[in-house]
C-alpha cells in the first residue's frame, strides 16, 4: 500500500481530521491533504512523529512489509487474471511486475506471479508480441523465487526451472537444480488430514481432499505416460507403445477425464511415423473435443471438490467460451508452426481443417465480445 493510502486509512481508522493531524505535527492542513493525495510527501524529520500520531511503526508507514499473506496473493492473482481478460497479457504482466517490485523479498508472490504469467502466456500465445521477452522475464522470476527463504515456493520454482533448463539444453544447470530438490516424503499430509476428517465424520471435507489428491495423481500419471511413450518411440518398441496407448485410453474413460487427452498419445505415434491420414483423422477428433471443455465438477468422481463460488449460467458460458477460444487458438498456432508436423503443412486437407477451426475460433471470440458489451 503506498504511503499516501497508509496515512489516509490510518487517520480515518483513528477518526482524526486532516486539520488535527496538521496541528499535531505543526504543518498546514493542505500539506496533509497533499500527502494523502500522493502529490507530495512528509519531510523526513516528520516521519517518526507522524508514525506515532497514527499509532503505527515506521516500517508500516513506509510500506516496508517483506511479504504478503497467501490470501492476499490469491486475491491479487484473481485481479491479474481479470485484468488480462479485459486489457490483454501486457497489462497483466505490468501489474504483476509492479507488485513484485513492491514486495521483492516475497518468494511466494514471485513464484505465483511466474506461474500465472506462464500459464497465461500459453493461453494467449497466439496473440502476444515479443513472446521471447516475456519468457525471459518469467524465467528470471523463477530464478529469484528459487533463492528465497520460503521452502515451498523455492521448491516449486526449482521444479519449473529444471524443465526450462532442459528445454534450453542447459543440462548442467538442470542437474544442479534437480539436486537441490528434496526426495518425496513417504508421509502424506493430505492423506492424514483426510483420515482425521473422516474419523470426525466430516465426510464431505474428507472427500474433497481425497478427490483433489486423486486428480493430482492422475495428472501426474498422464505426464509420466506421455514421457514414457516419447522414450519408447525413440527406442522403437512399438509393442510397448501400443500397450501404453491402450492403457491410457482406458484410464481416460475410467477416471472420467477430458476426452481431448485421449488423442494426445495417438497423435504422438502418428507424428513419429509421419502418417498423414492417421494424423489428420486424430486431429479432427481432437479439435472436435476441444470445442467442449471438460468441467470436473460435472463428473461423479470429483463432485465433492470445492470449486469456490459458482458463477451464473451466463458467466459460466462466457468463461468456457473464452477458455475454448484461447486453447483453440494456441493449439492451431502450434499445429501451424510445429516442426514435428512439417510433413502435414502442405497437405490441403490439413490446411482446410485449420482454416475451418480458425473461422470457428474467430466467430466465438466475436460472439463473446458482443456478450461482454
Amino acid at each position: 500500500m503506498p504511503i499516501n493510502l497508509v496515512i489516509r486509512n490510518k487517520r480515518k481508522e483513528l477518526e482524526l481530521t486532516q486539520e488535527q493531524i496538521a496541528n499535531y505535527l505543526g504543518v498546514s492542513a493542505p500539506a496533509v491533504n497533499k500527502w494523502e493525495k500522493g502529490t507530495s510527501y512528509p519531510d523526513i524529520s516528520l516521519l517518526p512523529p507522524l508514525a506515532r500520531t497514527l499509532k503505527i511503526d515506521l516500517n508500516t508507514l513506509l510500506c516496508f512489509e517483506e511479504s504478503l499473506t497467501t490470501h492476499e496473493i490469491a486475491q491479487f492473482s484473481t485481479q491479474i487474471i481479470k485484468n488480462m481478460e479485459k486489457n490483454g497479457y501486457e497489462s497483466g504482466f505490468h501489474m504483476a511486475n509492479e507488485k513484485v517490485k513492491e514486495y521483492p523479498n516475497s518468494g511466494e508472490l514471485i513464484e505465483t506471479m511466474a506461474t500465472i504469467l506462464e500459464g497465461a502466456l500459453f493461453m494467449y500465445g497466439a496473440e502476444i508480441e515479443h513472446k521471447e521477452f516475456y519468457e525471459e522475464q518469467i524465467l528470471s522470476f523463477y530464478e529469484r523465487a528459487a533463492k528465497c527463504d520460503d521452502e515451498k515456493a523455492r521448491n516449486k520454482a526449482h521444479y519449473m526451472l529444471i524443465s526450462k533448463y532442459i528445454k534450453k539444453k542447459e543440462y548442467e544447470k538442470a542437474q544442479q537444480t534437480l539436486d537441490l530438490l528434496p526426495e518425496r516424503s513417504a508421509l502424506d499430509k493430505k492423506q492424514l488430514q483426510a483420515m482425521l476428517l473422516q474419523e470426525q465424520n466430516q465426510l464431505v471435507e474428507a472427500a474433497n481432499i481425497l478427490e483433489q489428491k486423486l486428480l493430482r495423481g492422475i495428472n501426474e500419471l498422464q505426464i509420466t505416460i506421455f514421457s514414457l511413450v516419447d522414450v519408447e518411440l525413440k527406442i522403437g518398441d512399438d509393442e510397448k507403445v501400443e500397450k501404453l496407448s491402450n492403457a491410457f485410453k482406458e484410464m481416460i474413460s475410467q477416471f472420467e477425464l477430458w476426452d481431448y487427452n485421449a488423442y494426445v498419445i495417438p497423435l504422438q505415434i502418428a507424428q513419429k511415423r509421419k502418417d498423414v491420414d492417421e494424423s489428420i483423422t486424430i486431429l479432427k477428433s481432437m479439435l472436435k473435443t476441444l470445442m467442449k471443455p471438460w468441467t470436473p465438477k460435472n463428473s461423479s468422481l470429483y463432485n465433492h471438490m470445492n470449486y469456490g463460488e459458482s458463477p451464473s449460467e451466463e458467466e459460466l458460458h462466457m468463461k468456457l467460451d473464452r477458455f475454448r477460444t484461447r486453447m483453440l487458438s494456441t493449439l492451431l498456432s502450434n499445429l501451424e508452426s510445429s516442426p514435428d508436423l512439417e510433413f502435414l503443412h502442405s497437405n490441403k486437407e490439413f490446411i482446410n481443417l485449420l482454416k475451418e477451426y480458425w473461422d470457428k475460433c474467430n466467430k466465438t471470440e466475436r460472439e463473446t465480445r458482443n456478450m461482454i458489451k
